[in-house]
């Protein structure tokens, strides 16, 4: 066995890979410990997600440079040298144990503090005992894009839900397996347990038990529904990344771009072009706890819909750049944004972007 440092504290690393569902302990190839995580004054970098653990504490996940911890004063950063499959990550989140779900360009890990575990995910649906069919998600199982379908993350073991197929679908997908514009993009479980998955270029499926219903109007299938979020009314909104914000009221599906005015479909022309003042790139949507919903889009900043008036805010109001790929609401209620280049924070009127209150710890 091969043992690797991480933040002074050590683990066993197995030589083999796991079996499919189960965990294994990342190794760094050698003997030697590998280099500490490096503390640093601030994030320059893409950051592609968000999340806070129940210490409160801060973790981004950054396009290229690992993941990020942030204690409220510095900033320290874990990358493949500590374990972590790859620097660009996708997803963070953080389940009732307080163990981090990552999700990375190199497969699904988690974190306890300690160690990163690489998690084998099914590529097969489960059966018998342990069908989705005859047992259910539980209330703390966690969804993470895989491939064509969802890994489902629940009490130490992942199941595969793979993307229903549409019998308008059938014959085509089946001609062509490797077919990427099936492969899922985002997915969110609501409050009732309905599961939504957004697909590469197929729009999006609603999977209500064995129920199933795929939206794909108004282009929606033109482009990757890259976020999807319902809010406390059930409203359904999708993020289509080219197409712009779709909102389905539970009768009716809309471009609610289109029906704000703020609308930008040069996508469909044969490429995107910013426009100033709309919104075609969404790439993040949630809810803070006064109901207004919260839009991170990647061609024109942050947008705020209190259910009334859709707000625009850019550079102008203090963001880092206009290209915004996720949001977070913390336990305080402030709301944290990643952006191209960096995060920030919105005190109720301005965006401030996050740096060290400390002086960065020399890099061994």
């Amino acid at each position: 066995m091969q043992r690797c440092l991480i933040r002074g504290v050590t683990f066993l690393a197995l030589g083999v890979m796991p079996a499919i569902g189960t965990l294994a302990a990342m190794s760094t190839g050698s003997d030697e410990p590998a280099a500490s995580a490096r503390a640093v004054k601030g994030i320059d970098a893409h950051v592609r997600a968000i999340a806070q653990d129940g210490k409160g504490q801060m973790w981004f996940g950054t396009d290229g440079e690992g993941l990020v911890h942030f204690d409220g004063k510095a900033f320290t950063y874990f990358t493949e040298k500590e374990g972590l499959p790859s620097n660009f990550v996708r997803t963070i989140d953080v389940d009732a144990e307080g163990t981090l779900w990552i999700t990375s360009r190199d497969g699904l890990c988690t974190f306890d503090g300690t160690a990163f575990t690489r998690v084998a995910v099914p590529t097969a649906a489960p059966t018998g005992d342990d069908a989705f069919a005859m047992r259910p998600p539980g209330p703390d199982a966690l969804f993470f894009p895989a491939g064509p379908g969802a890994a489902v993350a629940e009490a130490g073991e992942v199941r595969f839900l793979p993307l229903p197929i549409d019998e308008a679908d059938r014959t085509e997908r089946n001609a062509y397996q490797s077919l990427k514009r099936y492969d899922v993009y985002a997915v969110h479980r609501d409050r009732t347990g309905v599961i939504w998955m957004g697909t590469a270029n197929r729009g999006v499926c609603r999977l209500d038990g064995m129920a199933v219903r795929w939206f794909r109007e108004h282009d929606l299938d033109k482009a990757a529904v890259r976020a999807i979020f319902v809010d406390e009314k059930g409203h359904a909104w999708f993020g289509n990344s080219g197409v712009g914000l779709f909102r389905f009221d539970g009768t009716t599906l809309v471009n609610f771009g289109v029906e704000k005015k703020v609308e930008n479909l040069t996508w469909l022309r044969g490429g995107l072009i910013r426009q100033p003042g709309t919104i075609a790139d969404p790439h993040a949507i949630t809810s803070d706890r006064h109901g207004n919903l919260w839009i991170a889009a990647f061609d024109s900043g942050v947008w705020r819909y209190d259910g009334e008036r859709l707000q625009n805010f850019t550079t102008a109001d203090g963001l880092a750049v206009d290209s915004v790929s996720s949001i977070h609401e913390d336990a305080d209620g402030t709301l944290w944004f990643g952006t191209f280049r960096g995060v920030c924070r919105f005190d109720g009127k301005r965006f401030n972007r996050l740096e060290s209150k400390t002086a960065p710890a020399p890099t061994p």
